[in-house]
């Protein structure tokens, strides 16, 4: 069974598991030695049922290109596999709770890929891998933890959307993600 096909299991249970919800799954090649995982699909990427293709991933795209990346380098997902809507239909946090009824399915997302390295993007993404500790504190640092019993090198990145938001922190997002080529 290819990779592809092993991942498409995954998603295939997770959509008789949420079958009301329009869900988004992973991007790009599963054969990459980079792993990137943010928080969940928010209305862009609901309506093209891609992971990161709003504001935010235009972000990501162009840091990553800038340092000699392209998104096709990398296997792009989400903690959570659908957008979590608050009651006036715009984006909310993901609780806890589904971050933890999805983690499962994450864990064993990562086992298959089994990437050399994965970025985490925000508090949410570091949160739902069980890292603990604040993003200022955790940003730039490579974290070693067991995931689904195999020890796996995380570095913590801040969130794209958090850097639309702080554009002082750019330099520092571009400074963390250029020690991916060092690490893989």
């Amino acid at each position: 069974m290819t990779k592809q096909e092993k991942l498409q299991y995954i998603f295939d249970a997770i959509k008789k598991a949420y079958p009301s919800r329009k869900l988004v799954f992973g991007g790009g090649s599963p054969d990459m030695p980079v792993m990137i995982i943010g928080e969940a699909p928010g209305k862009d990427e609901e309506a093209q049922g891609k992971p990161f293709v709003g504001r935010g991933g235009k972000l990501l795209n162009t840091t990553l290109e800038s340092l000699g990346w392209k998104r096709s380098d990398f296997y792009v997902t989400n903690v959570v596999k659908y957008r979590p809507a608050d009651e006036l239909g715009g984006n909310r946090t993901p609780t806890p709770e589904e971050i933890e009824k999805l983690r499962p399915a994450l864990e064993k997302e990562i086992d298959v890929v089994d990437p050399k390295l994965i970025v985490v993007l925000g508090r949410i993404a570091m949160t739902g891998l069980g890292i603990e500790g604040s993003m200022s504190s955790n940003h730039g640092q490579i974290i070693n933890k067991k995931i689904g019993g195999t020890d796996r090198r995380i570095l913590v990145v801040y969130h794209p959307a958090a850097i639309l938001r702080n554009m002082n922190w750019e330099p520092i997002f571009r400074e963390d993600l250029s020690k991916i080529r060092d690490l893989i």
